[in-house]
């Protein structure tokens, strides 16, 4: 049978080991003493042998370095008994020779040191260890004393019987107390004290009436320990059964040697025969109801451990899953904002460029005009031919530079939102005022509102370019601007008291018509031009794009 390893085993050391061997021979003798004093069939064959049950828990809980203190206690038991030296030994050998091999089978098929925890180790503990090892003491001890002349061969089945079913017992009683009471540590204070203390009243109450105070002296209630075994067994656990039970043998077994109790039998071995047996299945249901509810305990405590576990892992991955939603939430915010940085930094850069270009074109043109003015100087008594085309070179240069200078101040391409429209066309007003000189009235409802920017922007380049052509072409000293709403439907019209389309001014007119018309086109409407000797009339009618929404207080009341 395996030991413990010697950095663990508690008997590592020689000292250690022989005393534990000299306690253990000491209480072995004492104990076979004890049964051997009952002893009816023969000296050395009593019904009731707890030393086996020592033996087997010495065996599973130290190994197999403990065999001399068994042995030992063994041999001196039976030599100041009865028989030689001889048989002492026989009987000394089979002794250690059913604890070792009652648990290595135990450690081997049954679970070991654990075999009293679940339902199955036990029926096989008490197969291998009390049924089968048992028939090893039994054998070589009745077989010694036999072939030493000190028991008649006649007798050998029924000192063989005696032998083999006080060591069972003993297995199946003592044992299991010594197991569980050294493997599960200091007693704790019961849960359920005033449970505990009316099971010990039961057990008390069930020992009384054992002995005749309910019946009469041999009154069959051997029954009555069951429901209390039972009882124990389901509320307080193994130990707890397995304590009761010893502590019946030991009450049940005091009153049938003193011929009390419902085995109290005329003849004594069969009396103790017929009680160990009662002990025997008593101790085998207790163990085994016991390790029926510490397993289903242990299945409770493992699905209450698996549900913590569970719960506590959703709310891990509950948290986790949180802090990466935040987290790409952040990382979505993070990039929206360095996208807008992005295009506000573009928007920003387009500008500067468009100045920049505007700057440079100014200056280009001027330099230009400059250098053509300087030519004409130069041409001077040339033929008219070339002079007229320098000139008129010269005053298209001028032209340029005076459109460019004029639109720097006020009148180049502006971002325009869609509600600020009639804002838009009050700002292009006051620029025409400021700028040209030109009266520009607008009628325009603050409530208007346009609903698409792209809307927006190309009614406003429409207005512009009208107005534009208007005070360049037209020669006019006044502009009125109208917008009206009908349902959704906008018509802008721009009125100016110019030349109108007539000569070259027409034909100079003809690149910003056909923008104007392009910018009409481009939202679904129509432009229209008509120029009489009053002057010409922009009107650009534009489908679904606008709406009318009350912007003036409400009047006082």
């Amino acid at each position: 049978m395996p030991d413990r390893s010697p950095a663990t085993h508690p008997l590592r050391t020689a000292p250690r080991a022989a005393a534990l061997n000299l306690i253990l021979a000491a209480v072995y003798f004492g104990a076979a003493k004890f049964g051997l004093a009952l002893a009816v069939i023969h000296p050395s064959a009593s019904a009731v042998w707890p030393p086996a049950g020592i033996a087997l828990a010495a065996f599973l809980l130290w190994g197999g370095r403990v065999w001399p203190g068994i042995a030992l206690g063994a041999f001196l038991a039976n030599a100041t008994t009865a028989g030689s030296l001889a048989t002492s030994a026989g009987i000394a050998a089979g002794n250690t020779l059913e604890g070792f091999a009652g648990a290595w089978l135990v450690t081997r098929f049954a679970g070991g040191r654990a075999a009293l925890s679940g339902a199955k180790n036990v029926f096989r503990f008490v197969g291998l260890a009390a049924g089968l090892s048992t028939i090893v003491s039994a054998t070589i001890g009745v077989t010694s004393l036999s072939l030493g002349g000190y028991a008649p061969w006649s007798d050998y089945r029924d000192i063989w019987t005696t032998w083999w079913l006080g060591d069972a017992v003993g297995d199946l009683v003592v044992a299991p107390a010594l197991l569980l009471w050294v493997l599960g540590g200091p007693p704790k204070p019961p849960r359920r004290l005033l449970e505990a203390t009316g099971a010990t009243l039961l057990f008390a109450a069930t020992a009384a009436a054992y002995f005749g105070g309910i019946g009469g002296r041999n009154a069959p209630v051997e029954w009555v320990w069951i429901p209390v075994v039972v009882w124990i067994a389901y509320r307080f656990g193994a130990r707890a059964a397995a304590t009761s039970v010893l502590a019946m043998a030991g009450v049940t077994v005091w009153g049938t040697i003193r011929r009390l109790g419902p085995f109290a039998l005329p003849s004594p071995n069969a009396s103790l025969l017929l009680l160990q047996a009662f002990l025997g299945v008593v101790s085998v249901l207790g163990l085994t109801l016991a390790a029926v509810v510490s397993a289903r305990q242990r299945a409770f405590d493992d699905l209450a451990r698996a549900r913590d576990d569970l719960e506590n892992r959703v709310r891990e991955r509950t948290s986790e899953l949180s802090r990466a939603v935040e987290s790409l939430r952040a990382e979505v915010d993070e990039r929206l904002r360095l996208e807008k940085e992005l295009l506000d930094a573009g928007e920003r850069e387009r500008q500067r460029l468009g100045r920049d270009l505007h700057d440079d074109l100014g200056q280009l043109l001027a330099g230009i005009g400059f250098l053509l003015g300087a030519l004409e100087k130069r041409l001077t008594g040339r033929p008219r031919e070339e002079i007229s085309a320098v000139t008129e070179s010269r005053g298209l240069v001028q032209e340029a530079v005076a459109k460019t200078r004029n639109l720097s101040l006020g009148l180049a391409p502006v971002s325009l939102g869609a509600g600020g429209f009639p804002d838009a066309l009050r700002e292009l007003a006051a620029t025409t005022e400021r700028v040209f000189r030109v009266a520009c009235d607008l009628e325009c409802d603050p409530g208007v509102v346009v609903d698409s920017p792209l809307a927006a922007t190309n009614l406003y380049r429409v207005a512009q370019e009208a107005i534009s052509n208007g005070v360049r072409h037209g020669r006019c000293r006044r502009i009125a601007v109208s917008v009206s709403v009908d349902a959704e439907d906008l018509t802008l019209s721009i009125r100016d008291d110019g030349v109108g389309l007539s000569g070259s001014a027409g034909e100079r007119y003809g690149l910003g018509l056909g923008i104007m018309r392009h910018r009409a086109e481009v939202l679904g409407g129509t432009l229209e031009v008509t120029s009489d000797e009053e002057g010409t009339m922009v009107t650009c009618a534009v489908p679904s794009v606008a709406r009318l929404v009350s912007a003036r207080p409400a009047p006082e009341s």
